[in-house]
């Protein structure tokens, strides 16, 4: 498979998802218009960087186009990330932000490494090793969880930020996040906000199933054969690549959700920004932000599964 990275040739967004839904991209493209903002320029800073940026050939299967949209959206979910890291690291020097200094700091800390895996899961998705894939995967979600209680609560970004050495590190991650406790914190946090999750809806179901074979994935078995086949297919782990864009796509609105002055402060960043010249993501996050939202929403209306 050949690493578009290293050819040095551009490509454009339109022949790169070939065979990708004209409507989707067209859609796509509204949004980001609509908001004065340059989605071929945002593509090529972020996703044409990635190590994982690969050509999608194995992704055609003649059937439809469900596979090339799949990357399509967890692409656009991977440049609100990097929107958001570059968010943080601005706003980690600003003062009188309304999220508190350990709160950012957190999140980049956070988001940097979900950029790095994120990458590394592209690579692994597209060179078909879905195994190892679906590992990151796993701890992808975690950090989703983990960024989400650092924005709503203060003190547990302050006693993270504060890790100065291994030991302690482990001992912060198992007390506040292994074994499911930062999902229940956020989800705590998200009913006290007006928002119930669906424990027995189609949506859940499928989330609950994804995680199981995650959990798969971690810890090695002689079932299900589908993933100890050595090969593995696009086919095979779709399910999960979808997942971990739904997850970022959640992470984005949840965000919002729980930490109400966070608009305030993407704003600040961006009137920092205004100033500079070329292209800095990090004051295009609010408006990024309203694209994924609107993409979670459609794609639930539409079905997960």
């Amino acid at each position: 498979m050949k690493s578009l990275s290293q050819t040095g040739t551009p490509v454009s967004l339109e022949r790169y998802y070939a065979g990708m839904s004209p409507q989707l991209l067209a859609r796509t493209r509204q949004m980001w218009s609509a908001r004065g903002l340059d989605l071929d320029a945002a593509w090529n800073n972020t996703i044409c960087r990635l190590r994982g940026y690969r050509t999608l050939d194995q992704c055609h299967d003649g059937i439809d186009s469900v596979p090339i949209d799949g990357v399509f959206m967890f692409d656009q979910a991977v440049i609100w990330v990097a929107s958001l890291r570059e968010t943080a690291r601005i706003a980690m020097q600003l003062e009188g932000t309304r999220l508190t200094p350990q709160q950012w700091n957190a999140l980049h800390a956070v988001t940097f490494r979900m950029i790095e895996q994120l990458d590394a899961l592209r690579l692994l998705f597209l060179t078909q090793l879905p195994t190892s894939s679906l590992q990151i995967a796993r701890s992808i979600s975690e950090n989703v969880d983990m960024a989400l209680a650092f924005l709503s609560r203060p003190k547990l970004a302050r006693r993270f930020v504060e890790c100065a050495t291994v030991e302690e590190a482990n001992e912060f991650w198992r007390r506040h996040i292994a074994g499911g406790r930062a999902f229940r914190a956020v989800s705590e946090q998200l009913y006290r906000s007006g928002l119930e999750f669906d424990q027995c809806g189609e949506y859940e179901n499928w989330r609950n199933s994804v995680k199981a074979i995650l959990g798969t994935a971690v810890h090695t078995s002689f079932r299900p054969p589908a993933l100890n086949d050595g090969q593995g297919s696009f086919r095979q782990t779709s399910d999960c690549h979808y997942f971990v864009t739904f997850r970022l796509q959640e992470m984005c609105t949840y965000s919002h959700v729980l930490q109400k002055n966070l608009r305030e402060d993407l704003d600040a960043v961006a009137s920092h920004l205004a100033t500079e010249e070329g292209l800095n993501l990090g004051a295009w996050t609010w408006h990024v932000s309203e694209i994924t939202v609107d993409q979670l929403s459609r794609s639930l209306a539409h079905g997960a599964t």
